[in-house]
């Protein structure tokens, strides 16, 4: 199990080691729900040294009038050509706190079968209060010229709303944890996108994305996300999990606490 940690988790004592290596990709995907903030405004005051931004907005589907969906493959390449990533980079992702939003990168990478994909744990939040290098200078992009052909998509990583509606009407044996409050889940809180129907789909349950880290913004031991799993339904490695939240970002959280 600890194996599965460091697969996918990265401290920032190992990534402030590792910051010289050419081989790693840094990539800041700081994202903000409030209206405020702005997660490349952000980017451009301070980041990890060698870092490159990763806006969720616009890398996604955007012939899709719903925010931020998983980018189709041709968008997914000019990201990765425009920042000369190659299918052998060692990527490293951060977001403000912890897991927030860098989950969601982290999968976008892994549905595009990516292997060496990482999160800094606890965030760039954690980074500075270790007092590690931060920097303003913004690196020049440079334009891989790698070629593509093997990259695919990992289809059975997203199930449709047709698919969903269907083994839910036939009363398939699946599991379904949605990662949004409890208040939000059982609708007694509004949505934050307008028109967006409270409460939740029927039989799901409710896993905060919240519980997978601590106050630090760090990820739970194992053994304490089992039991976090374990309080909620008795799981086996095969069953069909199936996770969900607003939009597609928290849900991803519940996805890398499954997977570790």
């Amino acid at each position: 199990m600890k194996k599965n940690i460091e697969h996918n988790i990265i401290e920032p004592e190992q990534l402030n080691d590792e910051l010289k290596l050419k081989s790693i990709i840094i990539i800041d995907c700081r994202w903000f729900l409030e209206k405020n903030k702005n997660g490349f405004e952000e980017f451009k005051k301070s980041h990890i040294p060698n870092a490159i931004h990763f806006d969720i907005e616009k890398i996604s589907n955007t012939k899709i009038n719903i925010p931020h969906m998983i980018p189709t493959l041709v968008e997914f390449k000019k990201f990765l050509i425009r920042n000369n990533i190659s299918r052998k980079s060692e990527i490293v992702i951060y977001d403000q706190s912890g897991f927030f939003c860098s989950a969601r990168v982290w999968f976008t990478f892994k549905y595009f079968n990516f292997k060496k994909v990482r999160i800094l744990n606890g965030g760039f939040n954690l980074w500075i209060e270790k007092n590690f290098p931060v920097d303003k200078i913004i690196k020049e992009s440079k334009k891989g010229n790698y070629n593509f052909k093997g990259l695919k998509k990992s289809n059975h990583m997203i199930i449709t709303l047709k698919d969903l509606k269907e083994k839910i009407l036939t009363n398939q044996n699946i599991t379904i944890f949605d990662a949004r409050s409890q208040k939000r889940f059982n609708g007694l809180e509004p949505e934050p996108r307008k028109d967006l129907k409270s409460g939740n789909i029927p039989g799901s349950i409710n896993i905060p994305y919240k519980e997978i880290s601590s106050n630090n913004g760090k990820i739970l031991g194992t053994n304490k996300l089992k039991s976090i799993f374990n309080r909620k339904k008795s799981l086996k490695k095969n069953d069909e999990i199936i996770c969900t939240c607003g939009s597609g970002i928290t849900a991803c959280n519940i996805i890398l606490a499954l997977d570790i």
